[in-house]
């Protein structure tokens, strides 16, 4: 029997049944159109016969289109599917989870262990136990990836917090679409779009009072992260991944071995050696260097919360946050007249980044400065 899929009367003519309705395309390539239940919309089906057997492809259903254009939207989908294959596609099933680990593993090849630290860190806190984790790649639609982002939001990340672990899931789903795990880029390249209104700088700056507020009125446990975060201009994550042999006494220096720059040596003032010297004391090479109470190491949702409480005590502002000692110490040695190559070395980030973020504080500063050559 001929069926007319591309007409919706004919389409509605159709009984319910498991087994769907296929439209021929061309030799071998044919469309489907399967309704359970005579409420549903219906989904749709490519199906591709090889000389061997029959390899099928989900489409969905195209609900949030007018009826009239669900078989051409199918049409182009499958279409994209069969070019796909005849390009060397890929049948296998591949889930976003495996999408993810097959980027870290490439960053990790291609650039190095350090780079592939903090995408492999955000693929594991927000995707391989999440629900998205679980979705194969080939069934993937705009509906998963938005619900994925509601979660991120709703669960208290910042706009620029999602525009980060979006950017690395994209990537990791680009990387598929170019090695031909999928056929179409069609389920992300709309929703995982920055979100506009966040231009990722963090503007809110602590003096050294206000700093010192923050750490008396901090539980005892967090103290030292704080500390740590006070005296010199690192990521919270690359602390608390710190070990006690990272920690050099004879030469005064600090070895942060992940970043996103690679690995760097920090040069320890005074008051940074004796307080790292605290915090190892008494414990072995292997352990973290600033741990928590019992010597577990420290998590960031287990500091966020105990910063939020420490800046409610202290009377300081609401989006106070581990970051903003990060900020807060490279800001002053922006001001400082440190030269922004060494600020951001010691950072662990690029010129680039410090002069677009902390540009505006040198060209003050210099602007001082010039002032005093004046000679009227």
């Amino acid at each position: 029997m001929t069926v007319h899929l591309h007409r919706v009367d004919a389409r509605n003519r159709l009984k319910a049944r498991r087994d769907p309705y296929w439209q021929r395309l061309t030799q071998g390539r044919h469309i489907g159109f399967r309704r359970l239940t005579t409420a549903s919309p219906g989904t749709w089906l490519a199906r591709l016969y090889d000389g061997e057997g029959y390899e099928y492809q989900p489409l969905g259903d195209f609900a949030t289109l007018p009826e009239k254009e669900r078989f051409d939207a199918a049409k182009k989908d499958a279409e994209k599917w069969f070019m796909h294959l005849d390009r060397g596609g890929s049948t296998d099933i591949l889930t976003v989870k495996g999408a993810c680990a097959a980027y870290v593993e490439k960053v990790k090849i291609e650039k190095s262990a350090a780079a592939a630290v903090d995408p492999k860190g955000r693929f594991g806190r927000l995707i391989d136990n999440d629900p998205l984790g679980r979705v194969a790649l080939q069934k993937l639609t705009p509906r998963h990836i938005a619900e994925w982002k509601k979660r991120i939001l709703t669960a208290g990340h910042s706009r620029s917090s999602y525009n980060r672990n979006a950017t690395a899931l994209r990537a990791a789903l680009n990387l598929s679409y170019q090695r031909r795990a999928v056929a179409s880029d069609h389920a992300w390249s709309e929703e995982l779009k920055p979100l506009e209104g966040d231009d990722n700088r963090r503007t809110l700056y602590l003096d050294r009072a206000a700093r010192r507020k923050l750490i008396a009125k901090a539980p005892e446990e967090v103290r030292p992260l704080l500390m740590s975060l006070a005296l010199l201009p690192m990521r919270p994550g690359e602390l608390a991944n710190l070990r006690v042999e990272h920690l050099d006494p004879r030469h005064r220096t600090l070895r942060v071995p992940f970043g996103k720059t690679g690995g760097r040596d920090l040069p320890l003032a005074s008051d940074a050696l004796a307080h790292f010297k605290a915090c190892a004391k008494d414990k072995l090479p292997a352990a973290w260097l600033v741990a928590r109470a019992d010597g577990r190491q420290w998590d960031r949702f287990e500091w966020r919360d105990q910063i939020k409480e420490a800046a409610k005590a202290a009377k300081l502002p609401a989006d106070t946050c581990a970051y903003t000692l990060r900020h807060s110490t490279i800001t002053d040695l922006v001001t400082g007249g440190l030269d922004i190559f060494t600020v951001a070395k010691i950072s662990g980030t690029s010129v680039a980044m410090i002069e677009k973020h902390y540009g505006h504080l040198q060209r003050e500063h210099a602007r001082t400065a010039l002032e005093g050559l004046a000679l009227g």
